[in-house]
């Protein structure tokens, strides 16, 4: 069971999981399917924890965004030699890994421009619009592709590993993701590959400055990948 909390099993349950659903498109339809009842829709759309989950992320976000700066600056005041709770590489590493990943890539470029219809719009769940399967480009104007919830939702996740390296508040947060994704798809707001896709954007783009941040004494990020180092970060 431990070995699934390693970043590359996540990794590669990501990948594989998005594969066989690009491979096989009519398995987006079918998940969406089983939550879908003629008579009454997506039953969980609209209904108190489907809603409260939804709004939720937003204020999740500010507060976590607000507290990075709290405790840098009264780190930065703190008397020298004690241990900072948050670096100020670390700061801009969380910073910019929002306002790159679910902010800039996932929001404003592929959500904004690649036009998948959403689960509920479709012609299968009652709606007027045609599926697309995942990755492909689509004259719907939806904003389907990927999730937006699901991508802030895990970044959640990288923001715990990187602070509270030890798997109980990272698996907290992972949980917290993937109740976020999961509800989305039940309330027909996307499909599992719109779910699955947002935290692999995530994760390239964690990569990227990972590589570009981190301390020159610090191990690569193949041997945080392999569980061989406790921080990401």
């Amino acid at each position: 069971m431990s070995a699934f909390f390693k970043p590359l099993s996540l990794l590669l349950i990501l990948v594989g999981s998005t594969a066989m659903l690009i491979l096989f498109p009519i398995l987006d339809l079918q998940v969406s399917a089983f939550f879908y009842t003629p008579q009454t829709g997506f039953a969980i759309r609209g209904i108190w924890v489907e809603r409260f989950l939804y709004h939720s992320i937003q204020y999740l976000l500010i507060a976590v965004v607000l507290g990075l700066f709290v405790l840098w600056i009264r780190d930065r005041r703190a008397a020298p030699g004690r241990p900072r709770r948050v670096t100020g590489r670390q700061l801009a590493f969380l910073l910019l890994l929002l306002g790159l990943g679910p902010g800039l890539v996932v929001n404003a470029g592929l959500k904004a421009h690649w036009g998948r219809s959403r689960p509920a719009n479709l012609v299968q769940f009652g709606g007027d619009q045609i599926f697309s399967r995942a990755f492909a480009l689509s004259d719907q104007g939806g904003r389907s592709f990927p999730s937006g919830h699901a991508a802030a939702a895990f970044y959640l996740v990288a923001v715990a590993c990187v602070l509270a390296p030890g798997r109980g508040w990272t698996a907290l947060a992972l949980g917290y993701a993937v109740l976020v994704g999961g509800l989305r798809v039940a309330a027909g707001g996307h499909f599992l590959s719109d779910v699955l896709v947002a935290p692999l954007v995530v994760w390239l783009v964690a990569a990227a400055l990972h590589r570009l941040l981190r301390e020159p004494a610090s191990p690569p990020l193949g041997a945080w990948l392999r569980g061989q180092e406790p921080r990401c970060f």
